[in-house]
């Protein structure tokens, strides 16, 4: 790793810009897959244009290993109690949630910690792909007057938590023009959002465009109506859907992905027994997730913001079976191009893809509808954004 200060140009102590490498800090919190993933992503693109970065736990810098534990097993708690999640998120979701959490921040071990690790590592900028970064990493840079802006991508895509409100973020980056109206909303300036391109995790930009056929070929399954149920990095979902399709006789190819454990994929294989027509892969945690997403017809779980975005990259229709609180506005995306659906109720889920497998003219209207979307999905394009808005902050 190069010393950050070789990054700049100055001239008699005048700094006059940016050579074409720059040191980039990518801060997220491990709380699941969901900051983790838009993190790599950025980090893997900003080394392909050949910048160096950090990519590094924000809790961990801070040197705060409560937190970084908190937030693993509350999050992993909440995916498990979903309609407690959404009371007590929304509960917590508060602009003085967000002040108290400033308060603290500059006042605790934390802020030397943070400082600390500054002034060894200098970097030119620091990208927070949790809301947190905008309460904590923030609060102790603009208080202790820091020359390096901070940034926050918005990986919740529709909506940011209030409770990492912070009016002096240089920059909030969200990929949809919905997430950026809710952030005006909020409270930040026009000039602090920008609407920007969503970063893909490099698997799936760099993969190969396959069909249908062509992807269930390579992955071994069969050629028919196949359905992705995706339980996240967690492993934690239902198998109240599955119940359904075996009970009306849906005898179509099921793929259970995510983190899953060995009683869970027992769990889908023993229901699967009862309709043996049905086939049912339970192959759990995968590298090449973009290629079982090529595969399938329609996508379902609870959506984060990655597998759904990353869905609609591939031109993939989502259904949300558990709408958690970070993820409350996309319902009104959903209404708004009808590119996927949000239904709690196995039955009705069942009903709604059932209709939509057995309609050549809905599954051409999502195509459409997918193909049109007001989206752009490119890391490589988000470093080029990024390192533009460094600079226009650097003039």
């Amino acid at each position: 790793m190069q010393d950050a200060r070789k990054v700049k140009t100055l001239v008699d102590g005048f700094f006059i810009g940016y050579d074409r490498c720059m040191l980039g800090t990518m801060l997220y919190v491990h709380a699941g897959k969901g900051h983790y993933v838009p993190a790599k992503a950025v980090s893997d693109a900003m080394e392909r244009a050949g910048h160096e970065t950090y990519l590094l736990d924000m809790f961990s810098v801070l040197k705060a290993p409560f937190w970084q534990w908190f937030c693993k097993h509350e999050w992993r708690f909440m995916l498990q109690h979903p309609r407690l999640e959404r009371m007590y998120h929304r509960w917590m979701d508060t602009h003085f949630i967000a002040s108290l959490i400033r308060f603290f921040a500059v006042r605790l071990h934390t802020k030397r910690d943070f400082l600390l690790w500054y002034e060894q590592t200098k970097p030119d900028f620091i990208l927070c792909t949790n809301f947190l970064g905008g309460s904590i990493i923030a609060a102790i840079a603009k208080q202790s007057n820091l020359q390096v802006p901070i940034f926050i991508y918005v990986a919740d895509v529709f909506n940011n938590p209030k409770a990492g409100f912070h009016q002096k973020i240089d920059r909030m980056f969200i990929p949809t023009s919905l997430g950026v109206k809710n952030l005006l909303a909020q409270g930040y300036s026009s000039e602090q959002v920008r609407l920007c391109p969503f970063p893909l995790q490099t698997s799936i930009q760099a993969m190969e465009k396959l069909t249908r056929t062509q992807a269930r070929e390579k992955l071994g399954l069969e050629d028919r109506f196949t359905l992705l149920l995706n339980l996240g990095g967690e492993g934690i979902g239902s198998a109240s859907l599955l119940k359904q399709l075996i009970k009306n006789k849906l005898a179509w190819q099921v793929v259970v992905v995510g983190n899953l454990s060995e009683a869970t994929k027992n769990r889908f294989q023993t229901l699967a027994k009862q309709l043996p027509r049905m086939r049912v892969h339970t192959p759990g945690f995968v590298s090449n997730i973009g290629l079982y997403m090529l595969a399938c017809d329609i996508q379902a779980g609870k959506a984060g913001a990655n597998a759904l975005m990353e869905s609609l990259s591939l031109q993939r229709p989502f259904m949300i079976n558990e709408l958690l609180h970070a993820a409350r506005d996309t319902k009104s995306f959903f209404d708004a191009y009808q590119v996927g659906w949000v239904i709690r109720s196995p039955k009705k889920q069942m009903l709604t893809i059932k209709t939509f497998a057995e309609s050549s003219v809905a599954q051409n209207q999502m195509q459409e509808h997918l193909a049109s979307l007001p989206l752009q999905f490119d890391s490589d394009l988000f470093v080029n954004l990024l390192i533009n808005e460094v600079k226009a902050l650097a003039d």
